[in-house]
């Protein structure tokens, strides 16, 4: 869309989707989303369920690599995880996402991509 926002990130492997914050897109991107024709039912960080029907495809910049990829738009984040409060991330990267950039979570260099998704 030539538009371009900063954000903070969240790389799960245990989630499957890349979901992004409605509000954070919203703000940055105007509402230039797409519907599903049924919503996808996801389980959510806190073990409860969510549901996404919008999607957007955006770059996902890591390293300074452009990774296009489809996005699901959740209406909300959750605040509260097991009765104490915290802050999410606006986007949240699915293990979907970093297996194929072949993007891995190292405890010294932390975020980083393999050698595999250099060659795209």
């Amino acid at each position: 869309m030539g538009m371009e926002a900063e954000c903070t990130a969240l790389f799960n492997t245990d989630s499957w989707v890349t979901v992004i914050q409605r509000s954070f897109f919203e703000r940055n991107f105007g509402s230039s989303w797409y519907t599903l024709e049924r919503p996808l039912r996801l389980y959510w960080v806190n073990g409860e369920h969510v549901e996404a029907d919008k999607y957007a495809r955006v770059t996902i910049v890591v390293d300074g690599f452009n990774l296009p990829e489809t996005v699901f738009i959740l209406e909300d984040f959750i605040e509260e995880i097991e009765g104490g409060r915290v802050r999410l991330p606006e986007l949240i990267v699915g293990s979907s996402t970093m297996d194929k950039y072949g993007i891995v979570l190292d405890p010294r260099e932390g975020v980083r991509l393999t050698g595999a998704a250099l060659l795209l």
